[in-house]
């Protein structure tokens, strides 16, 4: 079969193959795909993210912004937008938490902890690559309403810091 030279190599090579560990990978996306999401959690996506969109668009950030000219979600798909009045500007809703980039990123975060809560280096992963991705801004409405509901803000090293803006500012595409 094998010359004799050869044949402890063969068993060898063939010994570590069983104790060949698949390696395991994560995507560390801050996205899911809608289908993902339970039907009711995306309608409560987009009450809120309908929300902060009036809110951003109106006094929650310190400015007026002449209230909401469009204010789109769609529950099946998790589509959106939000452009204000005044300058139909749009606000860029992953910077904040309560929308559905800024609820997706959450979710995602939790999955990849919770998929790999055995493996320390990759839960910290999860938090470097995923978390400090997720849109950490509220307005001044959801600050005093939901401050202490929600583990997600307790601080984490080097995630988004809360910002302040107004229209044309931070948080705010052109």
């Amino acid at each position: 079969m094998f010359p004799l030279t050869l044949r402890p190599l063969f068993f060898l090579s063939l010994l570590s193959s069983f104790f060949m560990l698949p390696v395991q990978s994560y995507d560390f996306s801050p996205t899911l795909p809608a289908t993902a999401i339970p039907d009711a959690q995306k309608s409560d996506w987009c009450n809120t993210h309908l929300e902060t969109c009036r809110s951003i668009c109106g006094t929650g950030m310190g400015t007026d912004l002449l209230g909401v000219k469009i204010n789109f979600c769609q529950p099946t798909s998790l589509s959106y937008d939000c452009i204000c009045n005044k300058d139909n500007l749009r606000p860029k809703m992953d910077l904040f938490h309560y929308t559905v980039p800024g609820l997706m990123c959450e979710t995602a975060w939790k999955a990849c902890r919770k998929t790999n809560e055995k493996n320390a280096q990759v839960v910290k992963e999860c938090d470097d690559k995923i978390r400090k991705k997720c849109g950490h801004m509220r307005t001044r409405d959801q600050v005093t309403k939901n401050e202490g509901l929600y583990e997600f803000f307790k601080p984490i090293k080097g995630g988004r810091k809360k910002r302040r803006g107004g229209g044309g500012g931070v948080g705010f595409e052109e």
